[in-house]
């Protein structure tokens, strides 16, 4: 895959996980508690890790061709 296609999928996937771990209910059984924190964890940190991404990406492509 592109590298330039890479960003938005990787946006996409953790807003996924996000929005699914919202949806599990996390009273009824300690597994399901765990469950969702781990679909959040991975959702914030995929979040964090697309976001250093962009930022990176833009940085030295002025003077090379």
């Amino acid at each position: 895959m592109k590298k330039s296609r890479q960003t938005p999928v990787l946006v996409a996937v953790s807003i996924l996980l996000i929005i699914v771990s919202s949806l599990i209910p996390s009273a009824q059984s300690a597994w399901l508690g765990a469950l969702q924190t781990l679909m959040l964890g991975a959702g914030l940190l995929g979040c964090c890790i697309a976001f250093w991404r962009f930022a990176k990406g833009g940085k030295g492509g002025k003077g090379k061709s």
